[in-house]
């Protein structure tokens, strides 16, 4: 209530602004409060973020992004300049840089609430809670298709199935983290304000799922959408769902562990380590060095350049080069998959995965929450957890994983 009754206030001072001389008619009277409703939910839900309040609103304004929606540009320009000139909304005009056709660079434009709006929201009562969460988007979702792409797979279509009961349930469920899980959060963001591990989303609004391919159906297809994705993995330690604690267990070394498999060979030591190299962070560094020798695509897939997160895990007194040297030669059996992309493709076998262990909870009434290849459950489901996840693992590739 607090909401209709704050738009019908921020209505009422836009009247001026709207550019008519007459009543709207009903369709378009529906289309301007769409969109002042749209627009003062995202900047309230920008202004009420629980890590960085001052953040803006990325807001499109080109006319094709509105087709066939209850929305209109036109409409949303109106109404951004009008909460402007009231001094309830600041921020930068996007852009569109082209060059021969080509579009080079481009930023959508950029809007938040001022201290004015602030106090408004506040003195209507609106909270987070008066904020209702619609995702529009297709739940399957191809970027960047090449010309060989062709139509979306039976196998992919039958998983909207999966993914529409597992967006049912998320959409019924509590999932919190407590107060103090968002301080370290925010204190551990404004730390790391540069690393793209750290773009939170900060807020348990978004919860429904959605898998990306990239370029093609066999690449990508992974599950993102979660507001608990990107979450630092110490801190899912601390979410509830539906207010009891949950336990996450993932795949050790999947993509290591299918490639492996591809060769005949059973994966059973770590290869993120490196005889004779130690330290605290070697093992991250392992880590990260595989996934980009996996996901890169290059002739010379070894020259790696050295991060200044690299240097910094890397122990005192050895080279960048020597170590991916080393641990690339223990890595022999699947070395001729480096440089060729191939993670993107083991991206589409562990979404699979993903879908198939989701299944199996469902079907026995248990919501898992994924992280790409690893699973949190409320704590008295965990022996099913597992359980799911050597099914669905063994059915499709013959033998029972490693499960941490």
């Amino acid at each position: 209530m607090q909401g209709a009754a704050a738009i019908e206030q921020i209505e009422s001072m836009l009247a001026p602004s709207a550019g008519r001389q007459r009543a709207f008619r009903a369709a378009d009277q529906l289309r301007w409060r769409n969109c002042l409703d749209m627009l003062l939910a995202n900047l309230a839900l920008a202004a009420f973020n629980r890590i960085d309040p001052e953040r803006f609103v990325a807001v499109s304004f080109n006319a094709n992004d509105y087709t066939g929606t209850p929305y209109s540009s036109v409409v949303l320009k109106r109404i951004r300049d009008g909460l402007a000139s009231l001094g309830l909304v600041e921020g930068q005009r996007g852009y569109r840089h082209t060059r021969d056709g080509v579009v080079k660079h481009a930023r959508r434009t950029r809007l938040r609430a001022t201290d004015k709006l602030r106090t408004f929201f506040a003195d209507c009562g609106i909270t987070r809670a008066s904020i209702g969460w619609h995702e529009r988007r297709d739940i399957i979702i191809l970027r960047q298709a090449n010309s060989q792409a062709g139509g979306e797979p039976k196998e992919i279509t039958a998983s909207r199935a999966t993914l529409l009961e597992q967006n049912a349930w998320l959409s019924r469920a509590e999932i919190s983290l407590p107060a103090d899980g968002w301080s370290r959060v925010s204190a551990r963001y404004f730390a790391n304000d540069k690393d793209p591990e750290e773009r939170l989303v900060a807020g348990e609004e978004s919860t429904q799922l959605y898998r990306i391919f990239k370029g093609d159906w066999q690449s990508g297809g992974r599950l993102y959408g979660g507001w608990w994705i990107n979450l630092p993995k110490v801190e899912r330690q601390s979410l509830t769902i539906d207010g009891e604690p949950v336990v996450e267990r993932d795949y050790a070394r999947l993509h290591p562990t299918l490639l492996f498999a591809r060769c005949g060979q059973t994966l059973d030591w770590d290869i993120y380590t490196v005889p004779g190299i130690v330290g605290p962070e070697v093992r991250e560094l392992g880590k990260r060095t595989f996934n980009r020798l996996i996901n890169r695509t290059s002739a010379s897939p070894l020259r790696l350049t050295a991060t200044g997160l690299d240097r910094t895990q890397l122990p005192e007194g050895i080279r960048f080069s020597d170590y991916v040297a080393a641990f690339t030669t223990q890595l022999g059996p699947v070395a001729k998959w480096f440089g060729s992309g191939e993670g993107l493709r083991l991206q589409r076998e562990d979404s699979d995965l993903a879908l198939a262990v989701l299944a199996r909870l469902l079907s026995a009434n248990i919501l898992a929450l994924p992280v790409h290849d690893s699973f949190l459950v409320a704590r008295h489901h965990e022996d099913q957890l597992v359980d799911a996840m050597r099914q669905a693992f063994k059915a499709r590739y013959g033998f029972v994983p490693e499960i941490r």
